[in-house]
């Protein structure tokens, strides 16, 4: 059993020797159980789907580190594995979380990653850790659509990340945006613009089209953003679990009509935000979540309307489909959501 299992380690990591540009650090498993004292409780930073992360400390670096333990028994895990290491391993930029180093070893799928001393965007819009002031949450929309421009354009070959979220949107010492989690991340080939895949991701920043009909594009990661842009606005989920309310979008988008889309800021900022600024960002985020997928502005634009270098449009008022009621707390039931989503591909 022994001999299998060290056989088949074997020719994964060949694998992702071949398949990668730039190998980063290998590491024992005995390093990263010393670096995290031994994956204690007290070091865990957060836990997702797949995986635990847990702070570290690299001896061999001399610097702190997170490493991410995906779950061994899960079926996916080698394959999260395999595709974070291959993908991670051909970028470098600024917004994206820096990717250090790799362990598979008796059993063990681990990686590590810079460590980002300010948590999550998510946790600072719905969690524990302090609100953020409005110039700082401008900043993190722009490193956004930065890190998506360079995964969409800059690259030979597409990304699509498929899991854009606030909990996916790391911040460093200085606040500045760090997207990490490219576990079910993919590699396009840009001769094709649409692929039909199985739908990943969560629930709630999933673009219509890719929910009812699996095509991830790169305006299914900018729906994304869109979500995440209102969210940052607004200091609402898109949407809350275990509880189905009228999605974000909706409501933002009947404030909008009634000219008063102002009143869902952040009622936690205060007075205390710009106010062209926000609706830009309110716009931006309307813009981005368009039911029709060709309307959606790519990253590259985004850029440009949250540098206000050039004026976000005017939405035309048939946008969407309002509902009679459109406030954040009205309930739902999960199927008429889905529908919901569903109704919008039909347009």
């Amino acid at each position: 059993m022994i001999k299998m299992r060290k056989k088949c380690e074997f020719r994964t990591l060949t694998r992702i020797d071949k398949e990668i540009v730039a190998l980063p650090l290998k590491f024992s498993r005995e390093e990263l159980l010393v670096a995290t004292n031994g994956f204690a409780n007290d070091r865990r930073l957060g836990q997702g789907g797949s995986s635990q992360v847990y702070k570290g400390f690299l001896n061999r670096l001399d610097r702190l580190v997170a490493v991410k333990r995906i779950f061994a028994e899960s079926k996916h895990s080698e394959k999260l594995f395999t595709n974070e290491v291959k993908i991670l391993s051909r970028m470098i930029h600024r917004n994206l979380v820096q990717f250090i180093g790799w362990c598979q070893e008796e059993g063990e799928f681990l990686l590590v990653y810079e460590y980002m001393p300010n948590g999550s965007l998510d946790n600072h819009l719905f969690g524990t850790r302090k609100s953020l002031p409005w110039d700082v949450r401008c900043k993190i929309a722009l490193g956004l659509a930065l890190a998506l421009d360079y995964l969409h354009e800059d690259l030979e070959q597409c990304v699509l990340h498929r899991d854009i979220k606030a909990a996916n949107i790391l911040l460093d010492t200085n606040f500045n945006t760090k997207l990490g989690d490219f576990g079910v991340a993919k590699l396009v080939d840009p001769r094709f613009r649409t692929q039909t895949t199985d739908v990943v991701g969560t629930y709630g920043y999933l673009a219509p089209e890719y929910l009812s009909e699996g095509k991830v594009t790169k305006e299914s990661d900018m729906f994304s953003f869109g979500v995440v842009a209102l969210e940052i606005a607004c200091g609402r989920r898109t949407h809350h679990e275990g509880e189905f309310h009228v999605p974000l979008r909706k409501w933002v988008w009947q404030l909008y009509l009634a000219g008063n889309m102002l009143e869902a800021a952040d009622e936690t900022l205060g007075l205390s935000f710009d106010r062209k600024e926000t609706e830009c960002l309110m716009m931006v985020g309307l813009w981005c979540v368009h039911p029709d997928p060709k309307r959606r502005p790519k990253a590259r634009q985004v850029i440009k309307f949250l540098q206000q270098e050039v004026p976000v449009p005017e939405l035309p008022l048939d946008t969407y489909e309002a509902p009679t009621s459109c406030q954040p707390s009205t309930h739902r039931t999960e199927s008429s959501c889905i529908q919901e989503f569903s109704s919008f591909s039909a347009r």
